[in-house]
C-alpha cells in the first residue's frame, strides 16, 4: 500500500505542472453584443465580446445564448478593465466570479 501511494505520488506532480496555465493580461471590455444566424429554419444566437488589448482590438464569438438563459454578458460590464489571454485563436475571459469564458477570435484589428 506504500508502494502505492509513492508512485501515485511521484506520478501527480508533472500532471498538475502539465495544466494549461493561461497568460493573463489586462484589457477593455469595449462591447457587449449578440449575432444572430440562420441554419436550416433554426435561429441561433451567440454572445460577441469585443477586448481591446494595448493597440489591438479582437471580436470572439461566445458561448450560445439559449432562450431566457440571463445575462449574455456572464456579469461583465463594458468599460471596465477585464483579465484576458489570447491564445492561439481563442480569446479567454476571467468572469467577475472567477470561472473562465472562452470565446473564439472572429476578427483582430488596430485600435484607431
Amino acid at each position: 500500500m506504500r508502494k502505492l501511494f509513492l508512485f501515485i505520488a511521484l506520478l501527480l506532480p508533472p500532471t498538475l505542472v502539465s495544466a494549461a496555465s493561461h497568460q493573463f493580461q489586462d484589457g477593455k471590455l469595449v462591447n457587449i453584443s449578440d449575432e444572430e444566424r440562420l441554419d436550416e429554419g433554426t435561429t441561433f444566437k451567440w454572445a460577441l465580446f469585443v477586448v481591446q488589448v494595448n493597440d489591438v482590438v479582437y471580436t470572439a464569438r461566445g458561448p450560445r445564448i439559449r432562450r431566457h438563459s440571463g445575462d449574455p454578458g456572464h456579469g461583465l460590464v463594458i468599460g471596465d478593465v477585464v483579465k484576458v489571454a489570447i491564445e492561439k485563436d481563442e480569446l479567454i475571459l476571467v468572469e467577475p466570479d472567477g470561472k473562465e469564458l472562452k470565446a473564439k477570435i472572429t476578427r483582430r484589428e488596430r485600435a484607431k
